[in-house]
């Protein structure tokens, strides 16, 4: 959840962006626009980008940060593709918010993923991401995940200012793959037998193993740890302990007191949820909105291709524009999606993709037939 964000969700434009833009003028737009414009590769090569928001400027981020977001800002992440020896290039912009970035920051984000949309002549499936309710497809793209406190005005060099707070961070095991890892600041309520965490006490940084928790989750945290140690120039230490240990002692001293240990069931359990689906339709005259199914009756049969249909799934909405959908359809499709996740209160957060029935759809399709 979004806490002391400087910006509300449901206040910003990224609700209906692209409703308010010609294509023509973003294409235009985007061709001037150097981040991705000439000699980057962007749009004739298959790649991972990411930029990030500064002072309104598009700003390559170096590679090697790649997968570190800063929850101050907001980022554009493109991922080019092709599938199946195919020459055909595929595309997947994603915009991503973090929980602290400035009402400008995510307004410029939203309106410059509309713009290299279109400067890549509208193929990309387009996706908005929010800090802590990001996507599977979006975690797919780093190795290791993970956010930290600050952003541009605090720049890149967090670790070299002299004070650190405390924090504890979660490592957790990829929904995506079982070699990958996401790692987030998380109360220390959160702490389970399941999960590996770090305490970063500026000075020592725990690492605590959860009794069942994986290899690779103990494995890359202990390179992330050593990461830090690495960007502190070895003016840390880095202890290790196991759950049980008599050690561990000394990481509830750190952290105030003994904690309770809970299941790492308690912890990874997710709600059940039966699908919807809605279509975005003006054949009557006026823009309507209306359910046309839930759970298992709805089926690939009940799209239109003359119509917009918006899946929700829990975890994400999808926004399927038909073919023929006419123009005030597809462009009050985000709008609609948006205000629907607004209706639903705590669910704002939720991921956001908007794919076209002509383009590549695959992910919807596996949504649509699987819950």
């Amino acid at each position: 959840m979004l806490k002391n964000s400087s910006w509300k969700l449901e206040e910003t434009n990224l609700a209906e962006f692209g409703s308010r833009f010609e294509k023509d003028h973003h294409k235009e737009e985007g061709a001037l626009e150097t981040a991705w414009g000439k000699d980057t590769g962007v749009g004739s090569k298959t790649g991972l980008w990411v930029w990030r928001i500064e002072k309104f400027q598009v700003v390559a981020v170096p590679e090697k940060d790649y997968g570190l977001f800063y929850t101050g800002d907001s980022y554009i992440v493109l991922n080019t593709y092709s599938k199946n020896g195919s020459d055909a290039l595929l595309h997947d912009i994603h915009f991503w918010l973090g929980a602290e970035t400035s009402l400008d920051e995510a307004g410029t984000a939203a309106y410059k993923t509309v713009e290299l949309d279109d400067y890549l002549d509208g193929k990309p499936i387009q996706h908005r991401e929010v800090d802590g309710h990001e996507s599977k497809l979006f975690l797919s793209n780093f190795e290791t995940f993970s956010t930290r406190a600050g952003g541009f005005q605090s720049g890149f060099h967090h670790w070299s200012e002299p004070e650190y707070p405390a924090r504890l961070l979660m490592v957790k095991s990829s929904p995506t793959k079982s070699s990958s890892v996401v790692v987030r600041e998380v109360p220390k309520s959160m702490i389970n037998t399941g999960d590996v965490f770090i305490l970063d006490t500026g000075k020592v940084l725990y690492q605590w193993n959860g009794r069942e928790s994986s290899g690779i989750e103990r494995v890359k945290a202990a390179e992330y740890a050593h990461g830090i140690e690495a960007d502190r120039a070895g003016n840390v230490n880095v202890e290790t302990i196991d759950e049980g240990d008599r050690d561990q002692g000394r990481l509830w001293a750190a952290l105030g007191g003994e904690v309770e240990i809970k299941p790492a069931e308690a912890v990874a359990a997710e709600p059940e949820y039966v699908k919807k689906l809605f279509r975005l339709s003006n054949a009557s005259g006026k823009l309507e909105f209306t359910e046309e199914g839930s759970g298992p009756k709805v089926n690939q049969d009940m799209l239109d291709s003359n119509d917009v249909f918006i899946l929700d799934v829990h975890h994400e909405i999808f926004v399927w524009v038909g073919a023929n959908a006419n123009a005030e359809e597809h462009r009050n499709s985000l709008h609609y999606a948006q205000e629907y996740i607004k209706r639903e209160g705590h669910r704002s957060q939720t991921p956001i993709s908007k794919v076209m029935e002509e383009g590549d759809h695959s992910m919807f399709d596996n949504a649509l037939n699987r819950f």
